[in-house]
């Protein structure tokens, strides 16, 4: 392997061999790419067993794997099955050879005349395809499918159990996914995950980021984090590459993407989507560009809040679906068994695992800004956006309202916020929470309501010395923000109903 990429996929195919005792696996880097960053401390994680590439010509082994056309044959021996490391062969990259272009994932043409290499397939027009651009991959390829459009079609009957790990039950979760490079997603818009987060309803909707395992390995996770902090504070769900974006793709209501294999995975599988970004380095005639030529794009000058509720599933993905993945129910046992025979090694069961769980540890928004509605007496919607990212929030949508108001967390670090907020709120359960409210207003005077986080509800204290108890099911920033709603208004007696999103409560002051 050379990549972060083609390393993530060898990994998803050694699961289709657990528990098989005549197996064993060594992994090997074959350094040199920009990519490769990253691939060793990735195996170091998974506890693989590895070999330096050049101790590989003194193994005794039985096949070689990999998921990339860029490794020097020459110092492999025997079989060598490369599977593609993405959808198909759609995309145009620079060749570290010369000044030129090649087509993303064929083999070199001296590696093909050895006859010692196998290319898998996921669908017959790619090898029509393939001899069209080097007629030396005649007789050098298989038809398998692809096991990961699979993966996510027997994945869809635990899309609930996907959502709750991700902590989006009950939202909208809007999906957005990037691949790598200027033309890219992420290259030209690197915002849009901000800026969708300041667009939509907290308690409506959630966002989750994919990005291509080459943007982790060019900038590393510090880097990436970094430039994503706000949004991380606002609550973005931002998947690593090795884990959790085939649960992400199930969960997802709505896909925002590019000329990446997610979006392509993404449109296949029947999701909503909008392309936020199409480059021009799309292979004519490819799977690719039917969907930049039949896929929404998302407008940069039109709400982005409407586009979202507006995406739909259409009719041509169902043929993009048929275009570009063959053998959908049966792909991945075509793998598995052509791995043991290249292998030398009798076929056995495969039991078919669905897509691994998420680990996105989201984060929970320390500071609002609050938008409460009064819709009768006794009845109140709160509409909530995260105020780290309250800089993309679109001008029009920035209008005072008599109830506005910013509600923090005292656990919050920015400053900042603390100083703007109307609410004060203190989450941990701890004693004396009434001296905590006193003191609380006492250090902060632009303050005029402070509440702590009770069992059950919260204690509450404003400016003027009067206390409140609220008991509800709700978070204590929305049962603070009702109460300063209502003792704004003068409405300050319960029961009151609640509406955060699609959930109603009732709480009581």
């Amino acid at each position: 392997m050379r990549t972060w990429t083609s390393a993530i996929k060898l990994l998803e195919v050694c699961r289709l061999f657990q528990d098989d005792q005549r197996i064993r696996f060594t992994f090997t880097v074959d350094r040199g790419s920009r990519f490769s960053a990253g691939v060793e401390e990735l195996l170091t994680r998974a506890e693989a067993h590895c070999t330096p590439w050049e101790n590989v010509p003194k193994l005794n082994y039985a096949l070689a794997i990999t998921a990339s056309e860029n490794i020097d044959f020459d110092h492999v021996s025997g079989p060598v099955l490369v599977l593609p490391h993405g959808v198909g062969f759609h995309k145009y990259v620079p060749d570290s050879g010369s000044a030129g272009t090649r087509l993303s994932g064929l083999i070199p043409s001296a590696a093909l005349r050895s006859g010692r290499v196998l290319m898998a397939l996921s669908h017959p027009s790619q090898q029509k395809q393939l001899r069209d651009a080097d007629p030396l991959t005649d007789g050098q390829t298989v038809l398998v499918g692809d096991p990961q459009f699979e993966q996510l079609l027997r994945s869809e009957p635990h899309r609930d159990h996907y959502r709750a790990a991700l902590g989006v039950t009950g939202r909208k979760f809007v999906l957005v996914s990037s691949t790598w490079g200027e033309t890219s997603l992420i290259g030209r818009r690197p915002r849009l995950p901000a800026e969708l987060l300041a667009a939509l309803d907290y308690d409506s909707a959630a966002v989750g980021l994919v990005l291509h395992p080459n943007v982790w390995s060019r900038y590393r996770p510090f880097q990436i984090r970094s430039w994503f902090a706000a949004a991380e504070d606002a609550g973005l769900l931002l998947l690593p590459p090795e884990r959790g974006w085939q649960a992400a793709l199930v969960a997802a209501d709505v896909v925002v993407g590019d000329h990446g294999s997610v979006s392509l995975l993404a449109a296949a599988t029947g999701r909503p989507l909008l392309l936020g970004a199409f480059g021009t380095e799309v292979v004519p005639g490819t799977s690719a560009e039917l969907l930049g030529q039949h896929a929404t794009r998302l407008a940069w000058d039109r709400p982005l809040r409407d586009q979202i509720e507006a995406a739909e599933t259409q009719p041509w993905q169902q043929d993009l679906a048929e275009r570009t993945f063959a053998n959908p129910h049966g792909a991945t046992a075509e793998l598995h068994a052509l791995i043991l025979r290249l292998a030398g090694l009798e076929p056995r069961l495969l039991e078919l695992l669905r897509a691994p769980d998420p680990d996105p540890q989201p984060s929970v928004p320390l500071a609002f800004t609050a938008y409460p509605e009064f819709t009768s007496s006794n009845s109140i919607t709160l509409h909530r956006f995260p105020r780290s990212v309250e800089e993309w929030k679109p001008d029009s949508e920035r209008a005072s309202t008599k109830l506005r108001h910013v509600v923090a967390d005292e656990s919050d670090d920015n400053l900042g916020r603390i100083g703007n907020a109307t609410v004060l709120t203190r989450t941990a359960l701890r004693s004396t929470p009434e001296a905590w409210c006193a003191n609380a207003l006492r250090l902060h005077p632009a303050c005029t309501l402070a509440a702590a986080a009770v069992p059950g509800g919260c204690v509450a204290r404003t400016q003027d010395g009067n206390t409140f108890t609220v008991t509800g099911e709700a978070d204590v920033a929305a049962l603070a923000s009702a109460l300063h709603a209502c003792v704004a208004t003068g409405r300050a007696a319960g029961p009151l109903s609640l509406r955060l999103g699609s959930v109603e409560t009732t709480v009581v002051f």
